[in-house]
């Protein structure tokens, strides 16, 4: 009796096993950082966003189930992709040339246009104006990086998400707030004592990023071939990033 009961436990833990990895192997698990309207954010109760359904695209094309794993704060969605526990990550992320060191990423989907935030009181038509003022972003992001690289003696203060970054600039902190052109429209129109105004175009887009040597790299790729020969992506840009 023991002895069948010991084969029976047996073929149960295998059946499991094998059960596990074909649904594993159904799905692309994806990290990503739902505080970032029109990218990737709840509504509802549900994360959605040009993000979110540009992964379910990517995995439907690739005959699997897109899974999201809301990553906070945004700089820890790389470390999960490292350490195993999503597959990939997707949101907002810029391929840099530092990042490309440890990890692969596809190819750009989207190019974004950085705008500068301020009270109605202030203006800024261009770059120089920033210079050596006090200025508001997110940690870990290409704003973060373009402040770096072009702006100089600026007094940068950095924060885990936008809604902070907006806080800080409404409580007179710092006088600037730089962000994505769609969240600046986002923020401005909550906000009516806010306006905004394009002041660069990103030096890197956004991508999916993986595991360095991981053959998803590829596989997501193709399916981005693709979807942008159906028109698919020029779809979602026009529903979520152009209406």
């Amino acid at each position: 009796m023991k002895h069948h009961l010991h084969k029976a436990l047996i073929a149960i833990c295998t059946l499991l096993l094998w059960g596990n990895k074909g649904k594993a192997e159904d799905t692309i698990k994806f990290a990503t950082c739902a505080d970032y309207p029109p990218f990737e954010y709840y509504d509802n109760g549900k994360i959605t966003g040009f993000e979110v359904e540009l992964g379910q695209l990517v995995a439907k094309e690739l005959g699997k189930k897109a899974v999201f794993e809301n990553i906070m704060p945004f700089t820890t969605i790389l470390a999960a992709i490292q350490n195993g526990f999503v597959e990939a990550g997707i949101s907002t992320i810029t391929a840099t040339e530092e990042r490309r060191k440890n990890y692969d990423f596809s190819a750009s989907y989207y190019s974004e246009s950085l705008a500068v935030i301020y009270k109605k009181n202030s203006s800024i038509i261009e770059q120089s104006q920033l210079i050596g003022k006090k200025i508001a972003c997110q940690l870990g992001t290409t704003m973060e990086k373009w402040l770096k690289q072009h702006i100089d003696n600026a007094e940068i203060t950095l924060m885990d998400n936008n809604n902070q970054v907006i806080e800080a600039l409404k409580a007179g902190h710092v006088e600037y707030a730089i962000m994505d052109e769609y969240q600046a429209k986002a923020f401005s129109e909550k906000n009516p004592n806010l306006l905004y105004t394009v002041i660069a175009q990103s030096d890197d887009g956004y991508a999916i990023a993986v595991k360095k040597g991981s053959p998803l790299k590829e596989e997501i790729n193709a399916a981005l071939i693709a979807l942008e020969a159906k028109g698919e992506i020029q779809k979602l840009k026009q529903k979520w990033l152009h209406n």
